[in-house]
């Protein structure tokens, strides 16, 4: 009896073990690709530094943070045989996984809707123009043939 409490206490142990090395792993990437996207929007040589940039960034620094927690959670769940000790991976991996990736692509979203907006912007003030100088033309009186 005392071989089966040792075998069910060091397996509880190892999987103790993997579940601190899973988020351990999954905090320093996560830190790590955080600290760079930091590093990489400050890095201007002194001009001020768009925001648009800083919502493209984090949005694929949150997407990348996603496929470390989607594989973190994937390789931990696939070395696990048994079914009740996947459930924790799942669940934990899987709505880090899906709060990071909707965060991520909503800023890209936000990014894009902005450019849009810079050229939508642009195509007005061009018909603006367009139509200032057509007005005369077009406002005239018309020409009366005198024959």
């Amino acid at each position: 009896m005392s071989t089966l409490v040792l075998a069910a206490t060091a397996e509880s142990e190892r999987v103790a073990d993997s579940i601190t090395r899973a988020y351990v792993v999954g905090g320093v990437a996560l830190l790590g690709s955080t600290l760079v996207v930091i590093g990489l929007a400050t890095r201007t040589g002194g001009a001020p530094v768009n925001p648009r940039h800083w919502r493209f960034l984090l949005g694929v620094a949150s997407l990348a943070a996603a496929a470390v927690v989607g594989i973190v959670g994937y390789l931990k769940l696939s070395v696990e045989p048994a079914v009740n000790h996947q459930i924790p991976y799942l669940a934990s991996a899987g709505m880090g996984l899906v709060f990071l990736a909707v965060l991520g692509g909503s800023l890209l979203v936000a990014e894009s809707l902005r450019a849009d907006e810079a050229h939508v912007e642009e195509l007005e003030s061009a018909i603006r123009e367009l139509s200032d100088a057509l007005a005369p033309a077009i406002e005239a009186p018309p020409r009366r043939d005198s024959s």
